[in-house]
């Protein structure tokens, strides 16, 4: 870590800092346009009931297989992440041909098989941010700005899906949207065959022998993954507590005010995060800002019927960015470097599977009883959360751990000579009189 605070100018003067922030908008806004595009033209062809289906399908097939696209785009990329885009055009191409023209079960099935294919872009970028930024200081600042610069590109995605609506056909937004992936994938893919990875990482991770257990089955990824999750389950669970709110006060259509607030916090949580030279490790902050979601989810219980929850939606935005920025920094230092880019896409797909679930149960939990025990049942799960986070693997029990894998080698050679095996056959010394060269 550098001894004196950085700037956010400082770091991204950082060579080719400013390129890939660039390519990570351009990877950024198909994920946005293209999700809103399909609900929008299903919308318009078949209603809203079979839209919601369509969304749903749609981000349930990007979310589940993620962690295995990406775990295939780091052992065959910088090749995949072009192929994967390809094939993705493809299928949207598809699905925007039959939309309207043929039964929706088929459309559907087609938009959510042009969905299993969507490139890990993110996740290869956030694993791009570790090898461009060794220093720890410049890391933690670059993943803040990525994530605030990511957070304000999904604000702005349907604003340009509305644009297109106007222009042209929903359905000519969506393959616009599905083209945006083949510059994206194509320009991260030579970034990724410019940018050298850490030899020394990549040699530890190929002599791990548990390299090939699922991250949800280590301590260290489920610490690092599982509050993610709670802060899916706790944006998704806040849509329906902010939906109650303003019905009562205000009208429906003044929850914008309140959904704007919640990305307002998190933008304004995420810059005074990434400003900050912090003491303590990354584990702790992790509990801390985990414990944070804890704190705003017993403000809603509080304010769910009150005037107040434009205030309290900022407040619980606030940790948002922070658990992220902490989460990728955790996965740089504790995650093994050919593994990364899987343990991003668990991180985004946590985070997709925690807020469509937190909708879901949240919606049917706040019908049978109301927003005040949603936003208490939230914060039962956040503490939970919090509690697996401090299950991380500490700074000292990283090192030993490192040290074993560093002796791993000569351990294995020890361990090759078993007993019972063959002995090498020795050479005889000739008889005496003979002639040796």
């Amino acid at each position: 870590m550098s001894e004196t605070p950085l700037s956010y100018r400082t770091t991204l003067s950082v060579p080719r800092a400013k390129s890939v922030l660039g390519l990570g908008i351009l990877s950024r806004i198909p994920a946005g346009v293209v999700p809103f595009s399909v609900l929008m033209a299903f919308t318009e062809h078949y209603g809203i009931g079979i839209a919601g289906l369509a969304s749903g399908a749609l981000m349930l097939a990007i979310a589940l297989p993620g962690p295995a696209r990406a775990r295939g785009a780091s052992r065959r990329c910088p090749a995949a992440l072009p192929l994967m885009g390809v094939a993705c055009l493809v299928l949207f191409t598809a699905a925007a041909a039959v939309i309207g023209y043929a039964p929706w079960q088929t459309a559907i099935a087609v938009t959510a098989a042009a969905g299993c294919l969507f490139p890990p872009l993110t996740p290869t970028l956030r694993s791009v941010w570790s090898r461009l930024m060794p220093d720890k200081d410049h890391l933690q600042r670059i993943h803040t700005v990525d994530s605030t610069v990511e957070e304000l590109t999904f604000v702005a995605t349907p604003l340009l899906v509305s644009a297109g609506m106007t222009l042209s056909d929903t359905r000519l937004t969506l393959i616009v949207g599905a083209m945006l992936l083949l510059p994206a994938a194509l320009g991260l893919s030579a970034v990724v065959r410019s940018v050298p990875a850490d030899q020394a990482k990549e040699d530890a991770a190929q002599t791990t022998v548990r390299r090939q257990r699922s991250i949800l089955r280590t301590r260290n990824g489920r610490g690092i993954i599982v509050p993610v999750l709670a802060l899916g389950l706790f944006a998704g669970g806040l849509e329906v507590i902010i939906s109650a709110a303003s019905s009562h006060f205000g009208g429906l259509s003044s929850s914008g005010y309140a959904f704007a607030a919640f990305s307002v916090g998190g933008v304004v949580g995420g810059l005074a995060y990434g400003r900050k030279t912090w003491v303590a490790t990354l584990r702790i902050r992790y509990v801390i800002v985990t414990a944070e979601l804890v704190v705003g989810a017993l403000l809603l219980a509080a304010a769910a019927q009150s005037p107040l929850i434009v205030l309290v939606a900022f407040c619980a935005g606030l940790p948002m960015t922070p658990i992220f920025v902490v989460a990728y920094l955790l996965v740089d230092e504790r995650i093994e470097a050919s593994r990364q880019t899987e343990a991003n896409a668990w991180l985004g797909s946590g985070f997709n599977v925690g807020s469509a679930s937190g909708a879901a149960m949240g919606g049917q939990l706040l019908a049978l009883t109301g927003p005040r025990l949603v936003a208490v049942a939230i914060a039962a799960v956040a503490s939970g959360a919090a509690a697996v986070a401090l299950r991380i693997s500490t700074t000292q029990e990283v090192s030993e751990l490192n040290q074993r894998l560093s002796r791993t080698p000569a351990l294995l050679g020890q361990i090759t000579r078993w007993p019972g095996r063959k002995k090498p056959v020795r050479r005889r010394d000739p008889p005496s009189g003979c002639c040796t060269t």
